[in-house]
């Protein structure tokens, strides 16, 4: 088991760096109470499958920076490449609105840059915590997957609020072509 140690804000942080934070134990879980624990403990079966999260969160992060470069240079070509367009008169899409709809996808792209990052951190720290020992470097990785969740929870949310009020409109729009109609 990783034996943890507990630090209040006033403990000097000195004694958090030490590798004798986390030290192997093959006992059980001591303190079961719900209540904050002095210590908490981690089984090497508990290492593993961090260090698994921690590798497959590293991949994700990794894909999802390729897919997002290759995504913002195509939308960089579809950009300087929309002015080079000759479209007739009668063409409902633009170069105006093929270079809008890129430099929006290009402002998405950059937005989701974040939680990848902070999925990349989380993947880098975890993997730091274990070789090392150490307690900040899982604390830091903890915080970097729950900054992670919470972006990615706010990002739900607006979707679903978004959702909703497309509902909305849509209903009041249909029944007021409904009452127009009759």
């Amino acid at each position: 088991m990783v034996y943890i140690k507990n630090v209040s804000k006033t403990e000097n942080f000195s004694e958090i760096r030490a590798p004798n934070n986390l030290c192997f134990m093959e006992d059980g879980i001591q303190n079961s109470s719900f209540q904050e624990p002095a210590d908490i403990k981690l089984s090497p079966a508990g290492l593993s499958f961090l260090a698994s999260a921690a590798k497959w969160a590293n991949f994700l992060a990794i894909v999802c920076f390729i897919f997002i470069g290759i995504s913002a240079i195509t939308m960089v070509s579809l950009i300087f490449g929309a002015s080079a367009l000759s479209l007739g008169a009668d063409e409902y899409v633009t170069a105006g609105a093929l270079s809008t709809f890129g430099v929006l996808y290009l402002l998405f792209l950059a937005f989701f840059c974040l939680p990848i990052y902070f999925l990349y951190n989380f993947g880098s720290k975890a993997k730091k915590a274990i070789e090392n020992r150490d307690s900040i470097q899982l604390e830091l990785c903890l915080d970097a997957l729950k900054k992670h969740y919470k972006f990615i929870g706010i990002i739900v949310i607006i979707t679903i609020a978004f959702n909703f009020m497309g509902l909305v409109v849509g209903v009041v729009l249909g029944i007021s072509d409904a009452f127009a109609g009759v």
